[in-house]
């Protein structure tokens, strides 16, 4: 198989913004919670609603959490975090993971029968409503689980087996759209969240909006990334980016905000218009989740609307970021260019082979991508399917997505 690399060159590249940066060999919860709750302890790190957490309550309560898990089992386990959200939702993620407990994320209003399975293979379901326990496994609820941590572990020592863990084994499954169970690492979540901020430029602790859900990659990392940052994550309910959200975003100064690219016709005509105006009074920039073509004329009225950089992402639940728009200069018709620490190579659409041609002698091709916030491997009936493995080789990540390259350097997605 051809290895040589693509590069894009690097003339084109967002002047200050690192093309490729080392990523610390560290757990997410002491990157994202502990660490933040001995240096910022009186920060407010969630909110949801009227209900926010500093990184003291953070930490104190996904130790209470991560107390109860060990408690069931010291040397680990399999957990279903089922329909996580808001504060609840992150105090359970950072539980389980301080517990070294593994977590899938799962869908409570969706668990179709590969969902169903992928929770069958855990020893507890942690759930926010007795309605959204899966069936066959056993089920708890978190603020039972965090009361019994709270009331049986004094003095806990959490992190007494990190000697003999790896941050690069898979530690926290998600699940794709199409039900296949993507296993990732410590390391791999922290490459992503780093990955992202260095890429926007993000040099201080700020505030952003996850609108869309924790099981999602794009709810994941836009709740990490801030919390990486020692800033403030506002989690939108369930149904998204809404007015009810529009006082958090004054009230905490919200700088950027991820949402799916299907809201931005809405937002670009003022709707819903109390959102729509606190964005446009706080936001830096609007970051819009696109894993299909789209239309320029909405992003630019939407960039008019709201005078403020309307930047596109593009990503895969197995891969996190892989490419964006920079805030300093891009194309409205063009998703962007490859995120810090991401290599796109062109391959070969009918074979998936990469292809030892560079990006801008080709009409499209699929993307074939490289970097340190790749799974670690399908798991489950996935880990079996060897149409699904074979996308993952020697470190490249096949996309089955078509893209074109102009010669400023910048990429489009091409439908199939």
């Amino acid at each position: 198989m051809a290895k040589t690399i693509a590069i894009n060159p690097s003339w084109y590249w967002p002047d200050d913004v690192p093309r490729l940066l080392g990523v610390p060999p560290m757990f997410c919860d002491r990157l994202m919670a502990e660490r933040w709750s001995r240096r910022r302890p009186e920060v407010v790190a969630v909110v949801d609603g009227e209900r926010s957490v500093t990184y003291a309550e953070l930490w104190s309560r996904a130790q209470a959490v991560a107390c109860a898990l060990r408690e069931r089992s010291p040397s680990g386990g399999r957990v279903a975090l089922v329909g996580p959200a808001g504060v609840d939702g992150v105090v359970a993620l950072v539980g389980a993971l301080a517990a070294r407990w593994r977590p899938i994320l799962l869908d409570s209003r969706a668990l179709i029968a590969g969902e169903t399975a992928a929770a069958g293979g855990a020893n507890l379901a942690v759930v926010q409503a007795p309605a959204q326990a899966p069936a066959g496994v056993e089920a708890v609820e978190i603020g039972e689980l965090e009361r019994a941590g709270a009331t049986h572990c004094d003095t806990p020592t959490l992190h007494e087996t990190d000697a003999v863990r790896d941050v690069h084994e898979a530690a926290v499954d998600l699940v794709t759209a199409d039900g296949w169970v993507a296993g990732h690492s410590h390391y791999s979540l922290v490459s992503g969240a780093l990955s992202m901020a260095a890429f926007l430029g993000l040099e201080q602790a700020e505030t952003w909006l996850s609108a869309m859900p924790l099981w999602t990659w794009e709810g994941l990392y836009s709740t990490m990334v801030p919390l990486y940052m020692g800033g403030t994550a506002v989690i939108c309910g369930p149904d998204g980016a809404t007015d009810a959200v529009a006082g958090s975003v004054d009230d905490h100064h919200v700088a950027h905000a991820l949402v799916p690219f299907d809201s931005l016709r809405d937002l670009a005509r003022g709707r819903p218009r109390r959102l729509a105006d606190s964005l446009k009074r706080n936001l830096r920039g609007l970051l819009l989740s696109t894993d299909r073509p789209f239309a320029a004329s909405d992003r630019r009225k939407a960039r008019k609307a709201l005078d403020v950089p309307i930047l596109t992402m593009f990503g895969l639940t197995e891969t996190g970021p892989i490419l964006a728009s920079h805030p300093s200069w891009y194309v409205d018709e063009s998703v962007g260019i490859p995120v810090t620490n991401v290599e796109v190579q062109p391959a070969n659409p009918q074979t998936g082979e990469p292809l030892d041609t560079n990006w801008e002698l080709l009409d499209y091709a699929t993307m074939v991508i490289r970097g340190p916030q790749l799974m670690a491997g399908y798991e489950g009936d996935a880990a079996r399917d060897e149409r699904l493995t074979s996308r993952l080789q020697e470190g490249w990540f096949k996309t089955w997505t078509l893209a074109s390259f102009d010669a400023n350097g910048m990429m489009y997605l091409v439908e199939g």
